[in-house]
Parts: structure tokens; C-alpha cells; sequence
């Protein structure tokens, strides 16, 4: 009985081992395997490295800059100053941008808000790749406060040279409900 005992050990003890290592060698494949599946979905790109031909063997396209114009509108009612402290600056494609923005609250309330961003023209949104920006999550404000917000961004060198001005501008909206009254 000891025997056979020593043996079932033997064996499940194989199997273990054998299913550590396969863990392992799973574990140690993720990386590569990760690569390539973000490599054929376009999952967490910046900047696509496979642009067009025409764009990427044309350094007058990819080394022209783009002219940025920064804006921003408050929905009615909703008691916030939204500006850029840069109106307009010129931008090399495939660097990184940083502006930023300086929103008050200019009542006696919280409050809460929203910004979503507009491209113009429209198409230009494809090309812009964010990493940082208020409008990622709601806002709330107290009273009189006034905050700066960096937005960060990446024009993609595989813009169309047709594009060569972006204007980035933000509606901001109340959220009801968020502030106290």
C-alpha cells in the first residue's frame, strides 16, 4: 500500500510540475503576445509607426507643422469662464502638445461639470491622440474656485497634409444633480 501510495505522489507530483511550467511559459509569452494583438487592433498607439507611404516618405509633409487653435463655450446657465491660455501656437506632427486651460467657478455654489471636445475640421479628430485632458471625468468646482488643467496631446504624422489647421475646442456642460444647490 505504501508503495502504491509513493507512486500516486510520484505522478501527481509530475503533473503539478508540469502545469507550473506551463504557467510559466504562458506568464513569459503575455508580453510578446500582448504586442501583437495591440499591434493588430491599434490598441494603446500614440502614433501609428505603419503611415501611409506617401506621408511617411514625404518629410515635408511630416515635418510641416500644424497651426492649433485652441477655444472653448460654456452651455447657458452654467456659471463657469472657460479659456486656453494659448489661442492659436504652431505644432510639429508626431511631438508631444501641452496646453492649458483655466476654468472658474464664478458662483456662490458648487458645481459640477462636464467638457466634451469638438475638432474642426471634423476629420482631424482621428489624428489627434490624447493622454491627458480635463475632459476625460466631471469636474467639480466650489465657489469662486479656478483651476489650470494641462490637456496633452499627439498630433499623428499620418495626418493628411490637406489638414493643416486644427482648431480644438470644448463645450462644457452643467451636470444637473452633482452640485449642491
Amino acid at each position: 500500500m505504501a508503495e502504491s501510495s509513493r507512486a500516486d505522489n510520484r505522478v501527481l507530483l509530475l503533473k503539478l510540475g508540469v502545469i507550473a511550467c506551463v504557467m510559466f511559459a504562458f506568464a513569459w509569452a503575455l508580453i510578446p503576445l500582448y504586442r501583437v494583438i495591440c499591434e493588430v487592433t491599434g490598441i494603446n498607439q500614440l502614433v501609428k509607426a505603419d503611415a501611409p507611404a506617401a506621408v511617411a516618405s514625404d518629410p515635408a509633409v511630416t515635418a510641416a507643422p500644424v497651426r492649433l487653435r485652441f477655444d472653448a463655450t460654456v452651455q447657458a446657465g452654467l456659471p463657469w469662464q472657460v479659456r486656453p491660455l494659448v489661442g492659436q501656437m504652431a505644432a510639429p506632427r508626431g511631438e508631444f502638445v501641452r496646453v492649458d486651460y483655466e476654468i472658474t467657478n464664478a458662483s456662490n455654489r458648487e458645481v459640477t461639470g462636464q467638457a466634451v471636445p469638438r475638432y474642426l475640421p471634423a476629420a482631424a479628430g482621428n489624428y489627434v491622440k490624447k493622454l491627458e485632458c480635463f475632459c476625460f471625468r466631471q469636474q467639480v468646482f466650489k465657489p469662486g474656485e479656478t483651476r489650470r488643467f494641462p490637456v496633452v496631446f499627439v498630433i499623428d504624422r499620418a495626418m493628411p497634409a490637406e489638414i493643416g489647421e486644427i482648431t480644438l475646442a470644448y463645450s462644457v456642460f452643467d451636470v444637473p444633480g452633482q452640485g449642491t444647490p
